[in-house]
């Protein structure tokens, strides 16, 4: 009887031993979600040409397609400077509890859906909460709050992920508050900054801005082929407007309802510029695939929507 219970007993450590090892050795992929609620929504993005689009969060990645939302099973990072581009994305930011990673990342590249990252530059060492990209060009904007000996602080860009940086003059920028970077997805030269004071836009890799519109505090900008979508938010309202670079017009968004609270995030389908994403600053997530005549709730106070 003592030899059958201590071969039980054996049997369950063994068992115990290889379920966690089979736990560990689980493949990176999106599953079902098992946290719902999220903090800090860091960026918005088709990764990997889509169709679906990922949202960053404090802990890790969440995606949502056709099936609704799933959910990173590991590298559950705090991805700062998200950008989404057709190979995959760029980010910074800092590792998860118990990584190998350095902290902070650096500037680091995925084309594994979040699988995996190449270490680009700057790894251990800077932290880019500022950072945009060409979808296509793989242009690489920074706004580096973090000077090094080798970055300045201030707007740098770089053409070959990281090799080689060039300081941006900034001439004629002068707002004191930016929401965000967004590089054009082919045109590695044009960039666009959002601020308190208006959308500036730069036509020549950020050396000379020129200010679009000077009466809006523009919250979110994301450029496209044709474009540019903003958000802004003045006198309590929030509005979702697009510039067109062929006649340089706007035209307003139609918004789920007049009570959205202000867009921090944009990201549109580079297959499909009339489906668009927003995320508020209540993090509230909507999507619509017909630039704003119906919307989608996909989250709302931070609860992704079953």
């Amino acid at each position: 009887m003592m030899k059958i219970t201590k071969f039980v007993a054996g049997l369950l450590v063994l068992l115990v031993i290889l379920s966690a090892c089979s736990k560990d050795n689980k493949p990176y992929a999106f599953e079902k979600v098992k946290n719902s609620k999220f903090e800090h929504i860091h960026g918005l993005g088709y990764i990997n040409g889509g169709p679906e689009f990922v949202l960053s969060t404090h802990h890790g990645l969440y995606e949502y397609g056709e099936a609704g939302w799933k959910e990173a099973n590991s590298e559950k990072h705090d991805y700062m400077g998200f950008q989404a581009v057709r190979e995959g994305f760029f980010t910074s930011g800092h590792p998860e509890q118990g990584s190998d990673y350095k902290n902070p990342l650096g500037l680091v590249k995925s084309t594994d859906r979040g699988a995996s990252f190449e270490k680009l530059v700057f790894y251990g060492e800077i932290d880019f909460h500022y950072l945009a990209a060409g979808y296509d060009s793989n242009a690489i904007y920074v706004l580096n709050e973090m000077p090094t000996k080798e970055l300045a602080g201030g707007l740098h860009y770089t053409l070959d992920e990281g090799t080689t940086w060039h300081e941006a003059s900034m001439n004629n920028f002068n707002s004191e508050f930016i929401s965000n970077l967004a590089a054009h997805p082919s045109q590695e030269e044009l960039i666009a900054i959002g601020s308190k004071d208006g959308l500036f836009i730069s036509r020549d890799y950020g050396e000379n801005f020129e200010l679009l519109n000077d009466d809006e505090m523009v919250l979110s900008v994301t450029v496209t082929e044709n474009g540019m979508y903003y958000s802004s938010y003045e006198n309590e309202t929030t509005e979702l407007k697009l510039f067109t670079f062929e006649n340089n017009q706007e035209m307003k968004i139609k918004l789920p309802n007049e009570k959205v609270s202000p867009i921090v995030m944009i990201a549109v389908n580079p297959e499909n510029e009339k489906e668009i994403v927003i995320a508020t600053f209540n993090n509230d997530i909507y999507l619509t695939k017909d630039e704003g005549a119906n919307w989608k709730v996909l989250a709302e106070n931070s609860e992704l929507k079953k």
